[in-house]
């Protein structure tokens, strides 16, 4: 009793350019489809690196040149902390403490509300980030960040690359079956004969 043929085996016989008469032309259609999809996979790879490793080297320009214009400041807090309770979807609370702060430097005073510590009181120094422009702005943005934007860039393009591939030979086949059955079912409503009639 010989065995089943390997996965390997069986890819291999249905290659496109087979000489075998049992190869339908939908066959070698399909195969073909199957064939340029894994060919777009492969080259996927590399366009992918690359886009990725442009999506970093773009984030990390952006990051420099952000952080390079903030500056840390000493700030008072003039207000006392106020509680702020949050819940997202899943019913889950997380709490904040915000207060109005102000700040002096090179002879300019500021103000702005922001998160202090939970058990901050007014008077107390906190340490604010301003911008270029002296205004309130965020804490530098660390490096890694950039890393992060670069894999989620290069993984995105590669998984769309990828499932468009596998969506087409998918896609493909199923038409090519549905065509060939239509086919089939014709074909075996022409050759029958109503049941208990003599041909």
């Amino acid at each position: 009793m010989s065995e089943y043929p390997s996965l390997p085996t069986r890819l291999w016989r249905r290659r496109p350019w087979r000489t075998s008469s049992l190869m339908r032309v939908s066959d070698r259609v399909e195969a073909l489809v199957w064939l340029f999809a894994i060919v777009v996979m492969l080259v996927a790879v590399p366009v992918a690196a690359a886009a990725g490793t442009a999506g970093y080297t773009a984030a990390a320009n952006r990051i420099r040149v952000e952080n390079a214009t903030k500056v840390a400041v000493p700030a008072t807090i003039t207000t006392e902390p106020e509680r702020i309770v949050m819940a997202d979807a899943y019913g889950a609370t997380t709490q904040r403490f915000e207060a109005t702060v102000r700040w002096d430097q090179n002879g300019r005073s500021g103000t702005t509300t922001t998160e202090v510590p939970g058990k901050s009181a007014t008077g107390e120094e906190i340490r604010v980030w301003l911008d270029g422009a002296g205004n309130a702005t965020t804490p530098p943005v660390r490096s890694i960040n950039a890393a992060d934007s670069g894999v989620g860039i290069g993984t995105t393009v590669l998984v769309v690359i990828w499932s468009g591939a596998i969506l087409l030979g998918y896609g493909t086949g199923r038409l090519l079956r549905t065509a060939r059955y239509a086919a089939l079912d014709r074909e075996w409503r022409g050759m029958s004969r109503p049941v208990g009639q003599d041909s």
